[in-house]
């Protein structure tokens, strides 16, 4: 996941959401889920609150990703997320990457601590994303690491994250996107990882995080399992053995999150998506929506904002008895990907920035609003 910030360059994994949330003003004045077809209306951050008070009624935690840059220089995004939402997860600040370390022997905390002061100082939840992953990673992590000190380097860097932020982060993403068809029997990625030492990697990463913040939340974050496709409801499958596999081996793993980066055009497996998410909690492991967007590819643009609208109403009543905690992949649109939609517009008008809701917020509402999980 990834947030815009004018003083990085991002690569593959950046989304950008443009049409979640659009009557926003409209809805607080008494309309119904009919504002979706209505034109957009500037939003007041204020008026963010009663997203929040829709999921905080039904009993769900309602996130966005946010990252420094934007709460430091954005005051009225940092105002709608204050009155919007009760957790915020940094989208690049703290992943084990150039930014958090320039060395293989150094930490630079600055911006995460940014980020989490903020939280903290508006008694928000905050999620650490994320411990390990296969991209992004340092520039010196290729020429440094080896199979004989991957272990050692992957534990020293968990280890002095988690305790650096231990009392103060509600979850982590411990290991995000272990799988990929690499053509291995059990579907996890070679690269860096397992090619480095092996499938165990998961499970010493999970174990190392538990010693280091007992009290926080750990989760294995993995995306493209929620539509009605070969490849995803094999994905599906592969997730669920995994997690099997490292809740019957001890591992204290808590939760296991589902990205959510919806296709507009690709039908949502319901019944799967549904019997997934009982079968994970009967292995006694919570579920969460941890990047949810929707992009518009193939979609006709006339059809583009209804589209959009109804994948997130389809998808949140699927998703709402099994799930507490919701995040969305971010407030504003992201410049580096156009046809994906995040829960304001942020255009440029006479008078400066400003924040527009968009056409999808009367559904969405909706189904916040009807009652969620109460894990």
């Amino acid at each position: 996941m990834t947030n815009f910030d004018p003083t990085q360059t991002y690569g593959g994994h950046t989304m950008n959401r443009r049409v979640f949330l659009q009557s926003l003003s409209a809805t607080v004045a008494g309309m119904t889920a009919t504002a979706a077809a209505q034109p957009a209306a500037l939003v007041k951050p204020t008026a963010a609150a009663s997203l929040k008070l829709a999921a905080q009624q039904s009993g769900k935690i309602l996130g966005t990703y946010t990252v420094q840059y934007q709460l430091l220089h954005d005051p009225q995004a940092t105002a709608m997320i204050a009155e919007g939402f009760s957790l915020i997860a940094d989208g690049n600040d703290l992943k084990f990457s150039d930014r958090l370390r320039p060395s293989p022997d150094t930490f630079d905390f600055s911006s995460g601590d940014i980020a989490v002061n903020w939280a903290q100082q508006h008694q928000k939840l905050f999620r650490g994303h994320c411990l390990i992953w296969w991209n992004g990673l340092p520039k010196w992590f290729n020429s440094s690491v080896n199979q004989k000190n991957a272990q050692q380097v992957m534990v020293k860097h968990i280890s002095a994250v988690v305790k650096h932020y231990a009392g103060r982060i509600y979850s982590w993403d411990v290991v995000n996107e272990p799988l990929h068809n690499d053509g291995r029997p059990d579907g996890l990625r070679r690269k860096p990882w397992v090619d480095l030492l092996g499938p165990a990697y998961i499970d010493i990463a999970f174990h190392t995080a538990a010693d280091a913040d007992p009290k926080a939340k750990r989760i294995l974050n993995e995306c493209y399992i929620e539509h009605n496709t070969p490849s995803e409801i094999g994905r599906r499958a592969t997730l669920l053995a995994l997690a099997t596999r490292l809740k019957k081996s001890g591992v204290p793993i808590t939760t296991i999150g589902i990205q959510s980066h919806l296709r507009g055009a690709t039908p949502l497996d319901g019944p799967g998506l549904t019997k997934f998410m009982q079968q994970v909690q009967d292995l006694g492991l919570d579920v969460m929506v941890t990047e949810l967007d929707v992009d518009d590819v193939d979609i006709p643009a006339p059809k583009v904002a209804q589209t959009v609208a109804d994948k997130y109403s389809q998808f949140l009543d699927i998703v709402g008895p099994y799930v507490r905690v919701i995040t969305f992949e971010g407030l504003q649109d992201d410049p580096a990907a156009p046809h994906t939609h995040n829960l304001f517009v942020h255009n440029k008008d006479a008078s400066g920035s400003a924040y527009m809701t968009a056409s999808a917020f009367g559904p969405a509402l909706t189904a916040l609003r009807r009652p969620g999980a109460s894990r």
